[in-house]
């Protein structure tokens, strides 16, 4: 199962699928959709999965996108388990804590991870300060992190329970 996310969130950074944010030097993907989901669902060893395939064909900067989303895939399994999953008996709560869980993936471990992976494997003085550019980088993806945590919430919201139960 995690091959399956992270070969779909693999072939859609193969294929080119971005979306440029404007005023930004980001651009967003959907790719975020399948790890997001994909490691919260098969935990930490299937989101170390999921990020090393969801990161390595990063055109350009792979090491930075490497860092980001394997941890952020250790994240997400030990997250949703922990926190989402356990208030499955009340879908409203649960629903806000997945919801929740995304945004704090992006805002705490993604974004600045891959900040981090930039200065320190891709340094560039035009990156200029690291907090001013992990400023830029947070700015830039709030309207990935807006999209991707709606969307996953609604497809979390569709699955009967079975389906979204931890698989570890």
């Amino acid at each position: 199962m995690a091959a399956a996310f992270g070969g779909a969130a693999l072939a859609l950074v193969l294929a080119g699928v971005t979306i440029p944010i404007p005023g930004t030097p980001v651009v967003t993907d959907p790719r975020e959709i399948f790890t997001t989901i994909g490691a919260s669902l098969t935990g930490p060893m299937g989101g170390i999965v999921i990020g090393l395939l969801a990161g390595i064909a990063e055109p350009g900067i792979p090491l930075a996108s490497l860092l980001a989303h394997v941890v952020g895939g250790v994240f997400s399994g030990v997250v949703y388990k922990n926190f989402s999953w356990r208030l499955r008996n009340n879908k409203v709560a649960s629903l806000v804590a997945w919801a929740l869980q995304v945004v704090l993936y992006y805002v705490l471990i993604v974004v600045p991870l891959f900040a981090v992976g930039l200065a320190v494997f891709y340094p560039d003085p035009e990156y200029g300060g690291f907090l001013a550019f992990l400023g830029v980088l947070e700015v830039g993806a709030l309207p990935e992190m807006a999209l991707t945590t709606v969307v996953t919430t609604i497809i979390m919201a569709a699955l009967p329970e079975r389906f979204r139960r931890p698989l570890w």
